[in-house]
């Protein structure tokens, strides 16, 4: 059956089918199938999922053009204006407005969301944050003009919300809403959560460059929280007896963990915002012993573990640099994932992180784009080239490893390096090594990417090496 037969099957769908299928595409996809013909020009209007996000519609050179920016500024509201208009009894599940610089459109903001309200969506995201901020410290507080009306508080339908660059928003006034399990704040002032989150059954909470954080508690029953460059003002407890995925990015702040759940299946520390590339400083010996406190706090203390435990260079670069980095202690971890440049400054924290997870059975090394510094350097007497042919055992190595992973392989010699010692070094239990390239790996790099791997395959004597062109 050719490709013609096939759409023509499609097309005879019923109308109620082709809704559902385009209801399950992204809105811009939706938009994109009106030019299939006639018939599809009122089908895509019948989506349940209406994302009006102004960086869908304006490419980037139009936004590096202040009058070309403009110009597409009015035709993209007037485009969310007439469709809008279009829009009469059939039902909305999602509905997102994300605007820049809201000031201009204020009356269409609001109106846009009225429109939400009356429809009595589920998921509702309304981002007015700006695409040039890179962190909380960027935020403009003449742009915080949007305020939430009292209608969004009351509308007892929603299940998702999300709120990004809005003037005057308090979390408490969001405790009725019964049936809301997942909330997302960003780029504003926040006032304390913990009324709201204490008193709700929300299970998911991303709290994303907010500041003046002048609470001293993450309390409740979330399954998911994931706090990301965010400015604190007062020591904070996390009180989460329940949560099962935990990310943390941004600045080291004296976190305290208070009835956590046992078991974490994930947990992401991310903390490159301090990166400098310049670990000399004075203070790297007291950012060591805060982030091994914060290791053994979150994953030991009570009997916590972390199933999945992922970490940025810069613990890896800071942990040995602690005082006394043997008082790291060992964890449950069974799969470690290294986010990682692989420079020489990385290595002794690697080594302490597996020698303190004797039960790891999978370790993910992820790679990352290098830094200026050069790679092929050593440091503080750290050879790159000998350093991982070193007789080096850890307890997992020799007891429970199975499986090592290395996304964006490209054949380099440090990947190479580190792979090869997990292949040389005895691992009794290892059965497979997994090699991911980069999608835009270019067909040269492929080919020697491929050689590489297959040379690791001859020096394995009882594993399979798997390359995945990603």
């Amino acid at each position: 059956m050719d490709s013609s037969d096939q759409a023509d099957r499609i097309s005879n769908l019923p109308d109620v089918l082709l809704v559902l299928i385009v209801s399950c595409l992204s809105f811009k996809e939706c938009v994109q199938t009106c030019v299939l013909s006639k018939r599809w020009r009122s089908v895509y209007l019948e989506t349940r999922n209406v994302s009006f996000k102004e960086t869908d519609f304006l490419s980037p050179s139009v936004n590096a053009n202040p009058i070309r920016n403009a110009l597409g500024r009015i035709v993209f509201v007037d485009y969310v204006r007439r469709w809008v208009a279009r829009i009469h009894d059939q039902p909305i599940d999602t509905f997102e407005i994300s605007i820049s610089y809201p000031k201009t459109y204020l009356y269409v903001i609001e109106s846009l969301i009225a429109f939400a309200v009356r429809k009595r969506v589920k998921n509702l995201v309304l981002d007015f944050s700006n695409p040039a901020w890179r962190t909380f410290h960027d935020v403009n507080l003449d742009e915080l003009v949007v305020e939430i009306p009292e209608s969004v508080y009351d509308l007892a339908t929603l299940e998702s919300l999300k709120v990004c660059a809005c003037n005057k928003f308090d979390p408490a006034n969001l405790s009725n809403l019964g049936k809301l399990k997942t909330v997302s704040f960003g780029w504003m002032e926040l006032t304390d959560p913990e009324p709201f989150l204490t008193t709700s059954r929300v299970e998911s909470l991303t709290i994303n460059d907010c500041w003046g954080l002048e609470f001293n508690m993450i309390k409740g029953n979330m399954r998911e929280v994931a706090i990301i460059n965010c400015e604190f003002l007062l020591n904070c407890i996390f009180d989460l007896p329940r949560v099962d995925i935990l990310k943390y990015s941004g600045d080291i702040f004296p976190f305290e963990f208070d009835k956590m759940n046992t078991i974490i299946s994930e947990v992401d520390l991310d903390f490159r915002v301090l990166d400098n590339n310049n670990d000399e400083s004075d203070d790297s010996n007291a950012e060591g012993g805060m982030l091994c406190h914060l290791l053994n706090n979150l994953l030991d203390d009570g009997g916590r573990s972390a199933t999945t435990l992922t970490v940025c260079p810069f613990l890896l670069k800071m942990i040995p640099r602690s005082e006394h980095p043997h008082f790291l202690r060992p964890m449950e971890t069974k799969h470690l994932v290294l986010k990682t440049e692989l420079h020489p400054r990385e290595f002794n924290g690697i080594g302490l992180l597996l020698m303190n997870c004797p039960k790891l059975e999978t370790l993910t090394i992820d790679l990352l784009p290098p830094s200026p510094i050069a790679m092929a350097s050593s440091y503080a007497g750290i050879d790159p080239q000998t350093y991982w042919m070193q007789n080096i055992s850890y307890e997992c190595q020799r007891e429970t490893l199975k499986a090592v992973i290395v996304k964006n392989f490209i054949g380099g010699a440090k990947e190479l390096h580190i792979v090869k010692f997990f292949i040389r070094s005895g691992c009794k239990r290892l059965e497979r090594v997994e090699l991911y390239m980069p999608f835009d790996l270019d067909n040269g790099r492929k080919v020697f990417a491929y050689a590489k791997s297959e040379m690791l395959q001859k020096i394995s004597k009882h594993l399979q090496v798997v390359v995945h062109n990603s």
